[in-house]
């Protein structure tokens, strides 16, 4: 059996991962190194891929804060024209009174919501966003086709696997050359037991003494055959063991320096995950900011909650009345005498 031939069993899932995060994951499923121990030969290739792929993740995570800005930008000025647009309309309107005041200061409420959102999407596009890229550029520097930390851990992933990548081709060449002697030794031996089973035949049948001297000689070279492959044998399974035990005597230098380079990578893979998460602290403070804590909208709410409390329908009424009612200096029919 293969020194690297074992069953695969994977680890039990987490009940905090939601099924979304499964799925995802599974994609991992597609790369050839899946299912296969790290240790193996070009396994480490799938901790490469991660490398590479932080970087498209970082740019990911850039582009939904972009369009979250954009979002929130356009949302600004949409909301200033609404504020505009509608101020101007009831300017022109025939509303009157605090019932006019309440609804202009309704009206007036898009322009600090414009504000808001507009800040919003400037903290995204001003400082968050070019963090998050110059982050990503100064640690996903390009190396040709690739990036250059991501060639570093191939150079010292391939470094630490060539001596023990030999020494698998020796193992494998040792047990092809063993099962080779094997085979050959069986088919020997065969080839001599029938000779033997020949000459006991021909032993109770008279025969010429040049036949029994060309037979005799025959089944000592089949002997002598037999005798070399038995040897052959021995030989090849020495060396195989050899092998295996040279291999057995490498293990723990191999497993030391391939874990001492996985570690660098888990390094570089933590510092993307802590920025990601500061990333996220950060755009969380952006929302509290401009939601739960903003002075601005703390205003526009109690500017608003100050107009309603000076609501008042009754005294609306009299207004109109005394401006367009019956209050009003009315010209009644009157007789007029007819001037030539």
């Amino acid at each position: 059996m293969s020194l690297f031939n074992r069953k695969y069993i994977a680890p039990p899932s987490s009940p905090i991962i939601s099924n979304t995060t499964r799925i995802r994951s599974a994609s991992l499923a597609t790369n050839s190194t899946y299912g296969r121990g790290f240790f193996e030969p070009g396994a480490y290739s799938i901790v490469l891929k991660r490398c590479e792929n932080g970087h498209d993740l970082a740019q990911q995570l850039a582009d939904m804060f972009d369009e979250r800005a954009q979002i929130e930008l356009a949302y600004a000025n949409q909301s200033r024209h609404w504020s505009y647009k509608w101020r101007n309309e009831l300017s022109k309107s025939q509303e009157y009174g605090t019932n006019k005041k309440v609804w202009d200061q309704l009206a007036t409420t898009g322009e600090p919501m414009a504000y808001v959102h507009s800040t919003l999407s400037a903290s995204l596009s001003e400082s968050l966003i070019p963090n998050l890229r110059q982050w990503r550029k100064e640690h996903y520097e390009r190396y040709l086709l690739h990036y250059k930390k991501t060639k570093e851990f191939e150079r010292d992933f391939l470094d630490a696997q060539k001596s023990w990548n030999k020494l698998l081709d020796k193992i494998s060449e040792c047990k092809s050359m063993y099962y080779s002697a094997c085979k050959a030794s069986k088919l020997a031996s065969e080839a001599e037991n029938k000779s033997i089973y020949y000459l006991a035949c021909k032993s109770s049948k008279l025969v010429d003494d040049a036949e029994s001297k060309s037979s005799g000689e025959q089944r000592k070279k089949l002997a002598d055959k037999a005798d070399t492959a038995r040897r052959e044998i021995v030989f090849t399974r020495t060396k195989y063991q050899q092998a295996i035990n040279e291999a057995r005597e490498q293990r723990p230098n191999y497993e030391s320096t391939m874990k001492t380079i996985f570690e660098r990578t888990q390094a570089f893979e933590k510092r993307r995950l802590d920025f990601f998460k500061e990333t996220y602290d950060e755009y969380a403070k952006i929302l509290e900011i401009a939601t739960i804590d903003n002075s601005i909208l703390k205003t526009m709410n109690a500017n608003f909650k100050a107009s309603l409390l000076v609501h008042d329908s009754l005294q609306d009424l009299i207004w109109w009345d005394q401006n367009y009612g019956t209050q009003t200096n009315s010209r009644w029919p009157e007789y007029e005498e007819y001037i030539d």
